[in-house]
């Protein structure tokens, strides 16, 4: 048994069932094309919104666990090159704690 969660896959080129050609990248089921990519940077935030951070807090990644920016930016590219993807989101946590923001924008660009 499969259960469709209704996600975005990747499509080839090849001809849809028409026969006409098909639109590479993500596509839902729904056909419509995804082409914004949101890049969670970091888990950390210095901030502590109620909507988002309970009273609590919540533990943090060691700082091996986050992607690197060389592998963010290899992600942005393949999403840019091969998925079709115009529009871009750096989200966190706050991307702004990130050390290496900089970097990471400079290789995105």
């Amino acid at each position: 048994m499969s259960v469709s969660l209704g996600l975005p896959r990747l499509r080839d080129a090849g001809p849809g069932p028409s026969g006409a050609p098909r639109e590479a990248g993500l596509v839902d089921r729904h056909g419509r094309r995804a082409t914004d990519l949101r890049l969670s940077v970091i888990d950390k935030c210095n901030l502590r919104c109620t909507y988002c951070m309970p009273a609590g807090g919540l533990p943090w990644l060691p700082a091996a666990q986050l992607m690197t920016p060389a592998e963010i930016t290899r992600i942005v590219r393949v999403g840019v090159e091969q998925l079709g993807v115009t529009e871009l989101r750096l989200t966190g946590g706050e991307p702004l704690v990130r050390a290496d923001l900089e970097e990471i924008v400079a290789g995105v660009r």
